[in-house]
């Protein structure tokens, strides 16, 4: 397996001695900590069973080797985006001096709630966390979708006029097409007037352009391949019908906006509700234990999955163009990881209430309510683009065949591609700008614009109001 290169970046002040601090002494203590740069990243392993392959196993029952059932991880690879698996040339970076990998920093974070009771009563609270963050930690998600881009641009007042693609006299066919101007995709409307579509979509595509050349100066674009086993036994690893697989592979991936708080649990001092899920709106804590907030910011070009062992086309799901942000857990809703007592329901009787009467120690993984004077709890959105289901040529997944208008920078058609191929969960926009790409690439010297593309899935706002996880005893 290769190894990557390390470069350590120490961001910490000269010092003449160690010196103890206090918890109040050490909040104020910012700035700390380890920033890391890697060069060279390429992991290679071969496929399951030859003998330069990789293989994490897990046995999940405690039968004998041969009958234990077992989840299996192998065919590890990761290499720089577009590049053969274990290549010379498959090596990418990720960090750099001034955006690096940071670890062991300490930072203080202050609550928006303010104390009721105790001896912090009308204050906001402090927590002492170590930090951790992945390059580009600060960088922020960015509007995925143009339709709301160009809403934010020209303001609510103009949505109609603007965007308002239904035409009675062609029914709610173009009612899909929202960001487009009315006729766009009709062919018997010679002429479109775009207005300042191309303007709009060039701001708009500004502000991704922008938000990839932060990410360019971070890290390398990676491919990730995994092979997952789930099996039954050892022995019937080749059965389909006794055992499970899926191939993961990631293409075009990096991190953003990834970083993680880590504290212990206090809540200093206030008076708490006894009632472990409600407070009056006030703050619902866990027993004390670990606290920790932590957000996740990934963009890949495609995720494909694939659960057939020749990797056939039927057996492929894939997802383009992913963009998801997701926060979980914040300084005022942090996940807590605790130890509590807890009387389990007998196992298949959770319906019925019956519990078995004993008291036992139990992980606890939780996020509490929002206190009621914390706004908004942070928010994330998932955003793909465009999604395919096995071999584009099945007719299982082939929506219908319609013809292409292209049309021009003025709005005029200039070539009509006949009987162009539409699939489920591939927007238009999509499949126009494909054949605009391939119009262009045999027009180099009359090039056409393309449109800007929506998305298949939209998801926004996603926020987690309550979570409780509790382990038992089977």
């Amino acid at each position: 397996m290769k190894k990557s290169s390390l470069v350590l970046l120490f961001f910490t002040p000269a010092v003449t001695a160690m010196q103890s601090l206090d918890d109040e002494a050490l909040g104020q203590v910012t700035g700390e900590g380890i920033g890391a740069t890697f060069e060279d990243v390429v992991l290679y392993s071969g496929d399951y069973g030859r003998p330069d392959d990789f293989q994490l196993r897990l046995r999940l029952t405690d039968e004998s080797p041969l009958q234990a059932d077992y989840l299996v991880f192998s065919e590890l690879r990761f290499n720089k985006s577009g590049e053969q698996p274990g290549s010379v040339n498959g090596a990418g970076y990720f960090g750099s001096y001034t955006d690096p990998f940071v670890v062991a920093d300490i930072r203080t974070l202050t609550e928006q709630h303010v104390v009721s009771s105790g001896p912090l009563a009308g204050q906001n609270r402090q927590q002492t966390a170590l930090y951790t963050a992945f390059p580009a930690a600060d960088l922020q998600q960015t509007e995925r979708s143009f339709y709301h881009f160009s809403d934010t641009q020209l303001g609510v007042e103009n949505e109609i006029v603007r965007y308002n693609t239904i035409n009675l006299s062609r029914g709610d066919q173009e009612k899909y097409y929202n960001g487009l101007p009315v006729g766009f995709f009709d062919g018997n409307e010679s002429n479109v007037n775009l207005g300042n579509l191309y303007a709009m979509d060039d701001s708009y595509a500004s502000l991704q352009l922008a938000q990839q050349d932060r990410l360019d100066n971070a890290a390398s674009k990676f491919d990730l391949h995994m092979r997952i086993d789930s099996l039954t036994t050892e022995a019937d690893r080749n059965d389909a019908n006794e055992s499970f697989l899926s191939y993961v592979d990631v293409f075009g991936a990096r991190l953003y906006g990834t970083e993680f708080y880590l504290w212990g649990h206090d809540n200093q001092g206030e008076t708490l509700n006894s009632n472990p899920y409600s407070n009056n709106g006030g703050p619902v804590y866990a027993d004390r234990g670990l606290a920790l907030s932590l957000s996740l910011g990934l963009q890949a070009d495609a995720i494909r999955l694939t659960t057939d062992a020749d990797q056939s086309l039927a057996s492929t799901l894939a997802l383009n163009n992913v963009d998801v942000y997701i926060p979980f857990g914040s300084v005022d809703q942090p996940v807590t990881i605790s130890t509590v007592k807890y009387d389990q329901f007998v196992r298949g009787q959770w319906a019925a209430g019956v519990r078995e009467g004993v008291e036992k120690t139990q992980l606890r993984l939780e996020i509490a309510g929002l206190p009621q004077d914390v706004g908004q709890a942070p928010q994330g959105n998932i955003f793909i683009e465009s999604m395919s289901f096995g071999d584009p040529n099945d007719e299982e997944v082939i929506t219908g065949r319609q013809d292409i208008f292209l049309r021009d920078a003025n709005g005029n058609i200039i070539e009509t591609v006949p009987d162009v191929i539409h699939r489920a969960f591939v927007p238009k926009t999509v499949t126009y700008n494909e054949q605009v790409d391939l119009y262009n690439a045999a027009n180099p010297n009359n090039q056409i614009p393309n449109i800007p593309n929506q998305n298949v899935v939209e998801i926004r706002g996603l926020e987690i109001q309550r979570l409780v996880i509790t382990t038992q005893d089977l």
